[in-house]
């Protein structure tokens, strides 16, 4: 019984040692003295979906596709992102109007049997104006808000307007368990260790709301996906921007894929692709001959910024449910949808798309991103 005991406590003495060994290749502080995400850390709930300020950049991501009563459909996303400015001594800041942290808050709407694409910015200091709440998830950017209201549900709302076109409510609640992305609970973004993210997701919430558009009220159903992301150096220095996709299947299953883009055109050995099966579980394909593979179709021309954008997308992946090579293609529902950073100065395309397979049956619904496809990245998510 005590060369047992023994036994079992070596082998915790030395599950400890090699924990420790692991964390130790990641500094706790950047060079500016911001948090870094650290590998194999317990993230306590509902404080980690509130904000982070001793963590250099953090965001609440939201998409989704809605339908009203009489049929017509709908696109959308809310963002609100938190930049921490440059660090001052305790006591220097305003105590209504700060320095320290930064929103800058991106709100738009496809609507879809239109053919339009309306979106809206904000930005501003901390204060009377701009809120996120260090214990939960309460968010405020001007008249925009995201409130977790019930967390042992996990429920969410969420409201916003675009200028005078729309007016959303929205209330949702996840189908599926939170995801922690990340083999040790952290997401790399590229070989430097400090640029790694704490990055959680529901993969799937039904939604339920309203929408006041062209003087007429709707009532909404739909599905969302939400990400919030809380980082310190979101690229490494040899990075130039990204492709991403969130992807929803109709059967049940979900998939997170990046491209992360280097400087000379190549994709980033830290590109991937994630799985998500019916009960939440991840696996996770690495960019590469037997991972997966990321094809740009066709391309869209931005009047207003003259960007070029490859917006129709195909994505080689093994289904691991099957073992097989599967093909999904992402086409755009609206080609215009560009969000042109006239405040914060990044513009980007984002938008909802088709998912359909080798033969072209449409099998789901995504929303994909393009970032850092001009100039206007640089910087920004350093």
């Amino acid at each position: 019984m005590m060369n047992r005991r023994r036994f079992h406590l070596f082998l915790l003495i030395f599950s400890i040692v090699i924990l420790e060994c692991l964390r130790s290749d990641v500094p706790e502080f950047t060079q500016e003295g911001f948090r870094v995400p650290q590998p194999y850390q317990a993230l306590k709930f509902p404080r980690t979906h509130g904000s982070h300020p001793d963590f250099k950049i953090e965001w609440w991501y939201l998409t989704g596709h809605l339908k009203s009563n009489s049929g017509r459909e709908f696109g959308f996303q809310v963002t609100f992102f938190r930049f921490a400015g440059t660090k001052v001594e305790i006591g220097l800041e305003d105590p209504n109007f700060g320095q320290t942290q930064i929103y800058s808050t991106q709100v738009a709407l496809t609507d879809i049997g239109a053919g339009k694409f309306y979106f809206d910015e904000r930005i501003d200091r901390n204060g009377w104006d701009a809120f996120a709440s260090e214990d939960i998830l309460d968010l405020r950017h001007g008249p925009w808000s995201m409130k977790m209201t019930d967390h042992l549900k996990e429920a969410i709302e969420v409201g916003f307007n675009i200028r005078d076109k729309a007016t959303v409510k929205l209330r949702m609640r996840p189908t599926k368990p939170l995801v922690v992305f990340g083999p040790d609970g952290t997401s790399r973004k590229g070989p430097d260790p400090t640029a790694r993210s704490y990055y959680i997701t529901f993969t799937r919430l039904a939604v339920s709301g309203s929408i006041e558009i062209d003087k007429e009220i709707l009532n909404l159903s739909g599905e969302a996906w939400m990400d919030h992301e809380i980082s310190s150096q979101q690229l490494s220095e040899n990075l130039e921007g990204w492709d991403w996709t969130a992807i929803q299947l109709d059967d049940g299953r979900e998939i997170k894929a990046y491209l992360l883009r280097q400087t000379d055109g190549t994709p980033s050995e830290f590109s991937q692709l994630i799985w998500i099966d019916e009960a939440g579980r991840s696996v996770y394909q690495d960019y590469g001959d037997e991972g997966f593979s990321w094809s740009k179709e066709s391309f869209w021309e931005s009047p207003v910024t003259g960007t070029v954008y490859p917006t129709t997308v195909t994505i080689e992946t093994v289904d691991p449910k099957t073992g097989l090579w599967r093909k999904l293609t992402l086409s755009p529902i609206v080609a215009e949808q560009e969000l042109t950073g006239d405040l914060n100065g990044t513009n980007y395309w984002e938008g909802a798309c088709r998912v359909t397979n080798e033969t072209g049956k449409w099998i789901g619904r995504a929303y994909l991103e393009l970032a850092g496809y001009d100039d206007s990245l640089s910087g920004a998510l350093r």
